[in-house]
């Protein structure tokens, strides 16, 4: 059996049932601003392998992360199925989850994940590029290369004081934990995840997906998967990449609206 990975949980036992998953770098404590207004709900904030009070869990695949999540929500709740809500990475595991077992979850919510590259050299460029990250982040002080990291193109809506601030936070990271975990999920190993999607969205499982009104990158693909899943995608206004810590009040409103959260339901005891 997988082993469990470490995780917050509070709000309402007999409430909705909502699973949160991280970025990379990030930890469970990421969503509190989110949990803060989600009282009604029984939720978890799973800290990721190499990441949080999970650092020294290892995975090798995607299919190893997600037996890991399922084991965590199954020892809180048993195989009641529960809202899965990811962010970036955690956006992308969502999305193998949701895949790997669709009846596990009530609805899946994925906020700024990429559904997959479409060709095997976009996946080979990917990788590589990721190999030179992991590179880094084993052998070069965290802090000059979480400045670096903060600085690519995707987070360009972060101006000086919030990048700095970031790196700050991020300083708890172990670097040969977080290498391990992105080479082992990159997006050049993830598969072109939009045909399963669509499968799942079509046979039932509710997907939404969330991005930010300046990130044009995400906007981009988001307006993409709709247009050959189905799926439905929100805009969060005033939101980067991360729209969850620069807009909280707005994706908590997005998260309540959606189609995903309307199919969960409370825990029956």
């Amino acid at each position: 059996m997988a082993s469990r990975l470490t995780y917050r949980q509070g709000g309402d036992p007999n409430g909705p049932r909502v699973v949160f998953l991280h970025g990379l770098l990030g930890c469970g404590d990421d969503w509190q601003a989110v949990t803060a207004a989600l009282s009604h709900c029984h939720w978890l904030c799973l800290d990721l392998p190499g990441h949080g009070e999970s650092w020294t869990q290892q995975c090798q695949h995607f299919d190893d992360v997600c037996d890991t999540i399922l084991t965590t929500s199954e020892q809180v709740w048993g195989r009641q199925p529960a809202l899965l809500v990811g962010y970036s990475l955690g956006a992308r595991l969502a999305m193998h989850c949701a895949t790997y077992a669709p009846t596990r979850w009530s609805g899946v919510l994925l906020e700024g994940g990429h559904p997959g590259l479409a060709d095997n050299e976009a996946r080979q460029q990917r990788l590589a590029h990721d190999k030179q990250w992991a590179t880094r982040f084993r052998h070069q002080p965290l802090d000059a290369v979480l400045d670096d990291w903060y600085r690519q193109p995707v987070f360009q809506s972060l101006d000086e004081s919030a990048r700095c601030a970031m790196v700050q936070r991020r300083l708890s990271n172990h670097g040969s934990a977080v290498a391990g975990t992105l080479l082992a999920t990159s997006l050049g190993h993830q598969a072109d995840l939009r045909s399963a999607l669509k499968h799942c969205f079509q046979h039932g499982l509710v997907i939404d997906y969330l991005c930010g009104e300046h990130d044009k990158k995400f906007h981009a693909l988001a307006k993409h998967l709709h247009q050959t899943t189905g799926i439905g995608v929100t805009v969060i206004p005033e939101a980067g990449h991360n729209c969850h810590q620069s807009n909280p009040q707005g994706f908590v409103h997005a998260l309540l609206a959606s189609a995903a959260f309307q199919g969960v339901a409370p825990t029956n005891l």
